[in-house]
């Protein structure tokens, strides 16, 4: 198998995982909000929300946890893809996002997880509040937190952004998810959540697309580089 090949099928695997990654994460955000649209007190009232629809919080867990391990390979595989047109845009894109995703994937098990069990064991809210207060006082918690929400959000716009620069999506897929990924962050409500999710899923389908038309900008070794046209 040569380079060109092996590139092809790079991309279109990396088309795949952003398609998929991108609508399973956004139908398990409409999902969350569907089924538990009342934020809660305190952290600890988690534990009162997963219990009462346990069967749809570890539904959506799963959800999330499938798009992690989409989102990750998918999240590279951009960064590779523009790193031969947008080198800069892809290492720091790409790196923010990651890092994001990492620490996504900590919060999920710690937040999803975590208050999963602890509702299908049957424990209140007071009894895990001394927990729950402790966790959310780390500072370790808090950075962390902070690095999944800045680092995926910043991240993902780089490499979108970067993939418009590198002209291979048109510019409405970057602003879409600029639009979602900010509504997500300072709106509330479930239909605002719908929103973000439909625009979330359709700024990862316009990626897939631009990622799975692509071409390698670099011509084989050895191959003739074509005149240009003459009228």
């Amino acid at each position: 198998m040569d380079d060109s090949t092996g590139r092809d099928r790079s991309r279109r695997l990396t088309a795949a995982a952003l398609l998929a990654g991108g609508v399973v994460y956004g139908a398990g955000n409409a999902f969350y909000w569907l089924m538990f649209p009342d934020d809660v007190s305190d952290t600890a009232e988690n534990v009162v929300a997963a219990a009462g629809h346990l069967g749809a919080w570890r539904f959506e867990t799963v959800l999330f946890a499938l798009a992690h391990l989409l989102l990750l390979p998918a999240t590279l595989g951009l960064a590779a893809t523009l790193g031969r047109r947008r080198p800069l845009a892809a290492t720091v894109g790409g790196a923010a996002a990651l890092l994001g995703l990492y620490f996504s994937t900590v919060h999920l098990w710690q937040y999803n997880a975590f208050f999963g069990a602890l509702a299908g064991a049957g424990v209140d809210a007071d009894t895990v509040r001394p927990v729950t207060t402790a966790i959310d006082g780390d500072a370790f918690v808090t950075t962390s937190f902070a690095v999944w929400l800045l680092g995926w959000t910043v991240g993902l716009l780089v490499l979108a952004f970067g993939a418009w620069r590198a002209r291979l999506v048109a510019l409405w897929v970057p602003l879409v998810l600029t639009t979602g990924q900010v509504l997500d962050l300072v709106g509330t409500g479930v239909p605002l959540k719908m929103v973000v999710s439909v625009l979330v899923v359709a700024g990862f389908v316009g990626l897939a697309l631009g990622v799975g038309r692509s071409r390698s900008v670099e011509a084989p070794a050895g191959a003739a580089t074509p005149a240009p046209a003459t009228a």
